[in-house]
This record gives C-alpha cells, structure tokens and sequence, in this order.
C-alpha cells in the first residue's frame, strides 16, 4: 500500500524550534532520512516544490541507495538565474507592495505571512486570485527566522555539476508562468539527469497542484 508522508522541516511549521544554525541542506536531506527510516521503508519516493526540490535533489544526492523516484516541482538545480528573474519582472511590473513582500522578510509572523499571500496571488499564481492564495497557506505556520536561513543557503542548493549522478526514475513538473523557477530551469533538469521527463501544465505558475489539480494529480 502507497503511503503519502508530508512533514515540517525542523525550524519550520509546526516542528521545533532548534538553534537556526542547525538549518542546513545538509541537515535537512539527513533529517529527511532519519524518517524514512524511522518510519521502516528501505526505499521512498521523494517529490519537492520549490525550495524543497532543492531539498529532494539533495536528498538523492547523499542517500541515493534509499530513493526509488524522484519528482521536482517547480524548482531548480541553482538559484543562479537572477538576470531571468528581474526581466520578468519587468515585464509583469507589480505593485511596490508586492516588490516589497518579495524581498524583504519582515521579523513578524503575521507581517510575513500577509506577504507572502500576496506574493502567491500576484507572482506565484498565473490568474490573480487572493483568495485562491489565501486558502493555499489557510493552515500554514510561518517561520521568518527560517525564511532568512534559507534565503542565506540558496547559494550552497547549486548542484548544477553532480545531476548526472542521479540514477532514479525522475519526473519533473513546471508550471508554464512559473515565476519564481521558470520552465527554463526544468529543463536545465531534464537535460542533467539521464531518462527525466519533463511535464509543462500551461495554465499553471508555481502552484500546479493548486491551479491544474486534477492533471497534476
């Protein structure tokens, strides 16, 4: 029987609270395996979203013997596509609020998660929907401390070089008016890891599982 397990990190959600130094990829790909193993399964499948694709590629990277498929959602092999970012950002010229919910993470939870539903609605949704975005993060549990580790690791997720090391049946999944990792970056994926594949949901920005529900399913 399939089972779907879905967790918080450590400094995030409703995990704990350990020292913010103790956030590392490294740390996150060996916690992630300490509850494949707590949890008795010899091999899992493993499916990341956006900073957590960085995480799944991670994760195969370190302990390849325990993966047996791996789907990336949205994400990328490296932040590194800055150019990429401001010119659509030009071109879609949001709102100073939204440029500054974007970039900045304020110290307050409830400052930080109005920002980012309002990022979700203008950026990462490809039609404008506050209340969509709303629901999305409805049962969230913002961590702005964590926000900014990780914000501070992103240039340590560039395994740009090592995809070729991945030899697990790998699906990649892009929404077409993904703004925050564009299809540009699947397929920089496809390309470095043997046998991927590719899905592009053209109605889709970041959230594909929220916009096109039923063919991502």
């Amino acid at each position: 029987m399939a089972c779907l397990v879905y967790y918080d990190h450590r400094c995030n959600g409703r995990s704990g609270r350990p020292p913010i130094e103790t956030l590392t990829l490294a740390q996150l790909a060996d916690d992630a395996d300490a509850l494949r193993s707590h949890l008795g399964y010899e091999k899992v499948a493993v499916l990341g979203h956006s900073y957590g694709g960085c995480l799944a590629l991670q994760y195969a990277l370190r302990h390849p013997r325990h993966v047996s498929h791996l789907l990336l959602v949205g994400t990328t092999a490296a932040w590194d596509y800055t150019e990429e970012l401001v010119a659509e950002l030009r071109r879609r010229r949001p709102g100073r609020e939204v440029l500054t919910a974007f970039l900045d993470v304020p110290a307050d939870d409830v400052t930080f998660a109005r920002n980012q539903g309002l990022v979700a609605a203008t950026l990462g949704l490809h039609a404008f929907d506050p209340a969509r975005a709303q629901r999305l993060f409805r049962e969230s549990v913002w961590s702005p401390a964590a926000n900014a580790r990780s914000r501070e690791l992103m240039a340590g997720c560039d395994v740009v070089s090592r995809l070729g090391e991945i030899d697990v049946p790998t699906l990649i999944l892009s929404g077409r008016h993904d703004f925050f990792c564009p299809p540009s970056q699947a397929q920089r994926l496809r390309r470095g890891i043997r046998g991927s594949e590719v899905v592009i949901f053209e109605q889709s920005g970041h959230y594909p599982f929220v916009e096109e529900a039923e063919a991502f399913r």
